[in-house]
């Protein structure tokens, strides 16, 4: 693979842009002398006993095909593999030739795609265009989570179904899910620049072979040892049969180990190709799949009272249907760009190999993060029996929308910049990447952590129809306040994670991850549970398993990177703080004066406190976060920081309609 300082001479169209250059130009008496000799000799004097070049072999062809005199179009360099060393004809007027039959035919009806190049510029616009749809999936995520309440409630039902929910997608990643995550974009990219489009399709198509075979058998498995699975997140429960019904939910959940499996595949190969729609737009089918099961499960229960195992069975088969359909939908997107696998085994590929070579050190991560996230649920169930784990379940769920909101498209889009970047060795654009990109997460996140202190309240108002009542929103809202701290550098750390991935070295972020997860647990059991903290302290745990595993991966990023640009990162750092804390505290002002106004969003009535109408609480965190967001990003968008591009993006987005 050529480096930096080599990217001036042909070894390759991933390493230079394809230049358009005028055909009757002078030719350099190299590249002619090359191609008179080919037309000469033939296929025997170019080969030799030494492999064929790339250039060569375009050579060759060329050759091979001006032995028809018969007028035919300009060479194309888009008909052949993209990665090939095609380029250089564009500086040769072509001869007349006619149409080459090779020994396998080429599909010609997907123009190939520059998968090597870098381009930052589309990483922005890719990253304002997923915002969009992750806002419309956010959207369908909050009435699920609403139905969700409306139905079970904060109850040991909703604890139930949270940690049976939440547990096919941790033994995803726990099973080979971590690995294929982290390993699966490089090496894809590079099999498709370096050996074609049938080479890739090889390597799918043995990937998803294999993860039919793995990840079917790992199902079959958790459902049969359901009770054992479930107990790992209940352990310090007195009450060992209260997650019975647990249990019987995770036996039809269980299928779903595989679903995401063959999703994430299908996900990161339309990635690869800079096709985020469908990727994006999947979880909303599963989320109205899900909301049909939950409307289903409150008529059954609430409406006809039929007897409880039907209800929960219907709810049971929805949520898996949803998982199913977010995985399907994604198929018919890759024929767009001309993936056909063939499904087959190879255990014995090179590809594969090297997936698992960089991909294993992440297993370390994954079980770590099964481990903390078992911790967590069996502290809270300690603490707050029966309902400890819904509180954690309702409140992630507002900590994670402006993580998917900003932070996904953000390291989704740069991932594959970065991978393409590492590919070449150009560790200078890496480092102005992960500069960039951390600068951007902190400047974004730590605004939307404190708005999440300043309206946990109202947020989890939105909750309170149905089972849902005031006692569950003072407990969630309490646990957000100490949980939100941690969104900022939990963005950080993803896209630590996805930076040592792009640069094939997941090791230190594996042993970073093993000791943030030791002093998660350290916190969580011993501040929580053993001296009294509770669910504050378990909740702040999160944080702390952060912090480490971010500063140990930065100290080892700056040797691999020769450097950091910390400037750049404090600058997104401090912007964030600043402009965040004025817009929190604008916020907070806006909620106190329509409450003054309009009246308050718990009312005091003869029976005691009740929630105002779910429309009007709707309405105020409407306005004051709406308040928020311009006192924070419209100063940033016009002081033209870099920091704010996404926003910029999105409003020229809106402008140009």
């Amino acid at each position: 693979m050529a480096h930096d300082d080599e990217a001036s001479r042909p070894a390759g169209a991933h390493f230079a842009q394809r230049p358009t250059i005028d055909p009757r130009a002078p030719q350099r008496p190299d590249e002619t002398s090359q191609f008179i000799m080919a037309a000469q000799a033939g296929a025997s004097s170019m080969r030799g006993n030494r492999p064929v070049s790339p250039d060569e072999t375009a050579v060759f062809l060329r050759a091979a095909a001006s032995r028809d005199a018969a007028p035919a179009p300009r060479f194309e360099p888009a008909s052949m593999d993209a990665f090939d060393e095609t380029n250089v004809f564009d500086e040769i007027q072509p001869e007349p030739v006619a149409p080459v039959e090779l020994s396998e035919p080429q599909d010609t009806s997907v123009e190939e795609e520059d998968l090597s190049q870098s381009d930052y510029e589309q990483a922005g616009r890719s990253a304002g265009m997923m915002t969009a749809l992750i806002l419309v999936s956010r959207l369908t995520g909050f009435v699920r989570t609403w139905a969700m309440g409306a139905a079970l409630g904060l109850s040991l039902l909703s604890s139930s179904y949270q940690i049976a929910y939440n547990l096919p997608s941790m033994l995803y990643e726990l099973v080979i899910g971590g690995m294929l995550i982290t390993a699966f974009l490089p090496v894809y990219l590079e099999v498709r620049r370096e050996r074609g489009v049938a080479a890739g399709n090889e390597y799918v198509g043995n990937l998803l072979g294999i993860l039919l075979l793995v990840l079917g058998v790992a199902s079959v498995v958790a459902t049969i040892g359901a009770p054992a699975v479930i107990w790992t997140q209940s352990f310090m429960s007195a009450d060992t049969g209260q997650m019975d019904t647990a249990i019987y939910l995770f036996r039809f959940f269980a299928i779903e180990i595989l679903f995401y499996g063959l999703g994430s595949v299908f996900s990161g190969v339309l990635n690869a190709h800079r096709d985020y729609f469908w990727s994006n737009f999947a979880p909303v089918l599963n989320n109205v799949v899900v909301i049909a099961s939950f409307a289903a499960f409150f008529v059954l229960d609430e409406v006809l009272h039929v007897d409880q195992i039907i209800s929960v069975t219907v709810l049971a088969v929805g949520t898996t249907l949803g998982v199913f359909i977010q995985m399907a939908c994604q198929i018919p997107a890759l024929k767009k760009h001309g993936v056909h696998p063939r499904l087959h085994v190879d255990f014995s590929d090179p590809n594969l190999r090297k997936t698992l070579a960089l991909g294993i050190p992440t297993l370390a991560a994954t079980v770590c993060a099964f481990i903390t996230a078992s911790v967590q649920n069996a502290a809270a169930l300690n603490v707050q029996p029966e309902t400890g784990a819904s509180v954690v379940a309702y409140s992630r769920l507002w900590y994670t929308l402006p993580y998917a909101l900003f932070a996904v498209p953000i390291t989704t889009a740069l991932y594959t910049e970065l991978a393409r970047d590492a590919a070449r060795h150009d560790d200078d654009a890496v480092r102005e990447g992960v500069a960039r990109g951390i600068a951007q997460m902190l400047f974004i996140l730590i605004p939307f952590a404190l708005y999440l202190i300043v309206f946990s309240e109202p947020l989890n108002m939105v909750y309170c129809v149905g089972k849902f009542g005031l006692e569950g929103v003072s407990l969630v809202s309490e646990y957000l306040c100490w949980l939100a701290p941690a969104l900022p550098i939990y963005g950080v750390c993803v896209l630590l994670q996805k930076s040592c991935s792009a640069l094939m070295d997941m090791k230190p972020y594996a042993f970073s991850t093993v000791l943030g997860a030791l002093a998660l647990v350290v916190v969580a059991l011993g501040g929580g549970v053993a001296l009294g903290g509770g669910m504050p302290v378990i909740a702040f745990a999160t944080s702390a398993f952060y912090i480490v595993a971010i500063v140990i991966t930065l100290v080892w990023m700056r040797r691999r990177l020769h450097g950091l640009m910390l400037g750049t990162m404090a600058r997104g750092l401090f912007f964030g703080l600043i402009l965040g804390g004025i817009g929190a505290v604008a916020g907070w002002g806006a909620m106190q004066a329509l409450q003054s106004i309009f009246g308050p969003i718990i009312i005091q009535s003869a029976t005691g406190p009740v929630a105002a109408p779910i429309l009007k609480t709707v309405g105020y965190i409407a306005v004051a976060g709406i308040v928020s967001l311009i006192v924070t990003f419209v100063p940033a968008v016009v002081m033209k920081l870099p920091e704010a591009s996404m926003f910029t993006s999105i409003l020229r987005r809106f402008a140009r309609r």
